[in-house]
């Protein structure tokens, strides 16, 4: 008999990028014909799937998030025998037991939207998940590549506590450090870096410094590591599964083993055109880890490190599950 797998919450894919894509170019059921196999093989039972708006500003953000958007709802409406939406953690077992993919339907930046009242509508149709902004500044708040002075706008406080009042993952990866300590600074409930490695070993500006880590721990959130290459070290020869598991080390040494998730940001979701928004070039792929079917080599070098299976499991998807049902 075969080893059994640890079974996998991934807390951050852009798969609607890749759904976009394939159905504008008239394909349908694209999660069951080219995703349900793969997150099998690599042991995913559920992850955070965002809309991300993967064009520059002055290509109508507005636009390609309804264009996103709707081929979203087209695939959900199409497959609801294969793909079930989770409104609340009971939803998952639901899911479990109807043979259903749970998927936590999440936005990266809202770029797309302009107020509450969008937002609201958003949470109503089944969104759990937010992060104010991506790299660039928006109406509510600044990335990582806006400016170090502007931090969250009014809009942006009152996205958050409209956030918290519903129960809504809040999420920092992207945000500058001005906008990260505002958010900080007004939270009650659990928040999460879904996809940020640690600042420590990898100096860019996605990653965490010490001080952000203690204060997402502090608050009972998460920080999900990203196998995405440039943020695992900036040696190439060193952007490896070990060295992503060193990022997982420091983390469970600093914040504790129940503040440590993934948050993977595979790249084979994305076209050339989308990696050019974010990336220097080529290879994309940290090698061992190129997509979701990988993940079996970070749980085995995980192993090799002495991680018990309560520990994989919590670093897995315990941790997620617990800051989900906290909200």
């Amino acid at each position: 008999m075969g080893e059994v797998m640890t079974k996998i919450f991934d807390c951050h894919g852009d798969i609607w990028n890749d759904v976009v894509k394939k159905r504008m170019s008239g394909e349908a059921a694209v999660i069951k014909n080219h995703h349900l196999d793969k997150f099998k093989k690599g042991n995913i039972f559920s992850g955070i799937f965002v809309i991300w708006i993967d064009s520059p500003p002055e290509h109508q953000p507005e636009k390609r998030f309804k264009q996103i958007f709707d081929a979203m709802h087209s695939e959900l409406v199409e497959n609801s025998d294969l793909l079930h939406v989770v409104k609340k953690v009971e939803d998952f077992d639901d899911a479990q037991l109807s043979g259903k993919f749970p998927i936590v339907l999440g936005i990266e930046g809202l770029d797309g939207i302009h107020s509450i009242e969008a937002l609201e509508s958003l949470y109503d149709y089944g969104f759990r998940h937010a992060s104010l902004t991506w790299n660039m500044a928006n109406d509510f708040a600044t990335g990582v590549k806006g400016s170090p002075n502007e931090g969250l706008t009014e809009l942006g406080y009152q996205a958050i506590k409209f956030m918290e009042a519903k129960g809504m993952l809040i999420d920092v990866s992207h945000l500058n450090e001005k906008s990260f300590w505002d958010i900080i600074s007004v939270v009650n409930h659990p928040i999460i870096a879904s996809h940020s490695n640690v600042k420590e070993l990898c100096p860019v500006p996605r990653n965490l410094s010490d001080e952000q880590i203690f204060a997402i721990k502090n608050t009972g959130g998460l920080i999900g590591v990203n196998a995405f290459r440039e943020f695992i070290d900036l040696e190439q020869s060193k952007q490896t599964v070990s060295r992503l598991a060193d990022h997982i080390d420091y983390l469970v040494i600093l914040a504790g083993i129940d503040h440590v998730g993934f948050g993977f940001d595979f790249v084979d979701y994305l076209d050339e055109e989308a990696m050019g928004t974010f990336s220097n070039g080529l290879p994309e792929y940290t090698k061992g880890l190129e997509n979701c079917t990988m993940t079996e080599n970070l749980i085995k070098e995980l192993k090799a490190r002495g991680y018990t299976e309560t520990d994989i499991d919590k670093i897995s998807y315990k941790n997620f599950m617990r800051v989900f049902k906290s909200l």
